[in-house]
């Protein structure tokens, strides 16, 4: 699903976006700073976790792929996402359990599946859990024994082959909105390479990656001129957002970017070649 973000309400969802990636950062490889929880807990900090099992839920129903719900445990704070939103929390341990306080995240409305999945999500996720990692495997149990939430370790994600239409750009003025109707953005990353179109002309950029940060050399493009309004301003807004552009992740669906700043500067689609 095509998630846009009018004009006009872009100004209110950068605010509430801006809270939620505050505790619910990109995907990203494991850091190399200390543990947050003590011995064997630790184990659970780094991965990105997919969630395979959730209590009284079918688990041939949980969604796969750039759908699935997922888990990241860092410096205090999960976050993920949860089958429409993105969510965030704390965690600490206590006793040798692992407590997982109040679940908040983005307000977007999905169809009535995923909303149903993402309330048992955050249902289950809130709590005081016995934790166990085991090869990729997490399993989060009850103090009665009782499987709660099941995970599996994502590999980590990979940008080279990704195609992209964007949804939301960031304009230069604190506000991410969406391409002007009619028009399409859109970005393709080859190895090293990426390739897009700006509204109009078509982009050209070498780029590198390290983790989650990404380096963005300068952008040439063709010189077509385009006569309907606005689209050659949202060109300059959008290649501005993409040079401004130092790291990368996946929010579910979505491509989610962002510059040194913390502030996004692109959203878009996630698709396979």
């Amino acid at each position: 699903m095509k998630t846009t973000i009018p004009r006009r309400l872009a100004l209110t969802l950068l605010v509430a976006l801006s809270a939620a990636a505050a505790g619910a950062q990109p995907q990203r490889p494991a850091p190399a700073v200390a543990p947050t929880l003590p011995g064997p807990l630790a184990a659970i900090e780094g991965p990105t976790w997919r969630l395979t099992q959730l209590r009284g839920f079918d688990a041939a129903r949980l969604p796969t792929g750039p759908r699935a719900v997922t888990a990241r445990f860092e410096g205090g704070r999960v976050s993920g996402f949860s089958g429409c939103n993105r969510y965030f929390g704390t965690y600490s341990a206590r006793d040798g359990r692992l407590v997982i306080g109040a679940i908040g995240g983005t307000m977007m409305a999905c169809e009535p599946g995923a909303m149903a999945l993402e309330t048992a999500v955050h249902r289950a996720l809130a709590g005081t859990f016995r934790a166990q990692v085991s090869g990729d495997r997490l399993a989060l149990d009850s103090d009665a024994g009782e499987r709660v939430l099941g995970f599996q370790a994502e590999p980590p994600p990979a940008l080279a082959g990704l195609r992209s239409n964007i949804t939301g750009f960031n304009n230069g003025r604190q506000a991410v909105v969406s391409p002007i109707a009619g028009t399409t953005l859109q970005l393709g990353f080859g190895d090293g390479v990426l390739k897009g179109f700006g509204g109009c002309n078509t982009l050209r950029a070498n780029y590198s990656v390290d983790g989650n940060r990404i380096r963005i050399g300068p952008v040439s493009s063709t010189r077509r001129v385009c006569p309907q309004e606005g689209v050659m301003a949202q060109e300059r807004e959008f290649i501005a957002a993409l040079k401004s552009t130092t790291t990368w992740g996946f929010s579910g669906a979505l491509l989610d970017m962002h510059r040194a700043d913390g502030e996004r500067t692109l959203t878009g689609s996630r698709e396979a070649p």
